[in-house]
């Protein structure tokens, strides 16, 4: 799949009234034309007041954003689309009371549009594994709070963080969230974003004692604090990396919702080569995602 390129100007002349952006959802998900979802008729009317096409033969009413994060939204898609262009061009993301500001929008609003447009994140990056020499550890994210740091440390949220090396730069990252660093969860995360017979460097915690269970060639090595960065970098990297995003923009983020902002984290540095291109991916991706409610994102 090809994907566009759009500066601020361009995307502002392509995309400044409802019926172009309309135009674009439905070029995006009919490319070679209309095609009726029940009778896979080609010809349709168009009903301009509801975001409607009508199938001239079987008359289906088909919406061409049904079964997409715009699923029954009420917001304006010049809206939608000024979002997914203001979280796509910012490195740092952007937050909920920025864009009900410059969105015109209320908070709770633009506190939704964002969460869906990370589950679309999320669900892009889900079909992907990673492959090769791969670094593990885990990390710890929250508030800070008085006693023991790092593992163990109050008010923290841990997670397994992986990534691929690729030498003298990073591959993809993927980062999973989960209740207790231990054998289970870790085994359970590597089964997810990992291929299977892959070569995997973690420190010396037994939890990761069952990675060659798994199939993969498991190097473990006890490393000392001052020399993680030496022993597994790029890992070491993206935790810290990860960090600093929630905290730029967000001052740090509840536990609850901690995976929706680490999985666009991982979305922004896995296409940290097609910044260009990232408007019209995160479009793409707002297609392919299954729909979701506020209900759904606040469960």
């Amino acid at each position: 799949m090809s994907y566009t390129e759009l500066s601020l100007l361009e995307f502002q002349r392509r995309f400044s009234t409802e019926e172009a952006c309309q135009a674009a959802l439905e070029q995006a998900r009919w490319p070679e034309g209309f095609v009726c979802p029940r009778c896979g008729h080609r010809k349709a009317s168009r009903i301009a007041t509801r975001r409607l096409l009508q199938c001239s033969a079987c008359h289906h009413q088909a919406s061409v954003t049904a079964g997409t994060i715009f699923h029954k939204t009420r917001t304006p898609l010049v809206k939608w689309f000024w979002a997914i262009w203001m979280v796509a061009q910012d490195k740092g993301g952007t937050s909920a009371m920025r864009l009900s500001k410059q969105l015109e929008l209320g908070y709770r609003t633009a506190w939704t549009m964002l969460h869906k447009l990370r589950k679309a994140m999320a669900q892009r990056d889900a079909h992907y594994t990673l492959t090769g020499s791969i670094e593990m550890d885990d990390a710890y994210f929250g508030g800070q709070a008085a006693g023991k740091r790092g593992r163990g440390a109050a008010n923290k949220t841990p997670a397994v963080v992986m990534v691929e090396s690729r030498g003298e730069y990073a591959g993809f990252l993927a980062i999973k969230t989960v209740t207790t660093v231990d054998k289970q969860q870790v085994d359970a995360a590597a089964s997810a974003k990992i291929a299977p017979g892959q070569h995997i460097h973690t420190d010396g915690l037994n939890a990761y004692n069952g990675l060659e269970a798994l199939g993969h060639d498991h190097h473990a090595e006890i490393v000392p604090p001052n020399q993680a960065h030496e022993k597994l970098p790029w890992v070491h990297i993206a935790i810290a990396n990860a960090k600093r995003f929630l905290l730029g923009t967000y001052h740090g983020v509840s536990h609850k919702y901690l995976q929706a902002y680490l999985d666009e984290y991982c979305y922004r540095f896995n296409r940290r080569s097609w910044e260009p291109t990232l408007t019209s991916r995160l479009l793409t991706a707002c297609l392919v995602a299954k729909p979701i409610t506020l209900a759904e994102l606040m469960a």
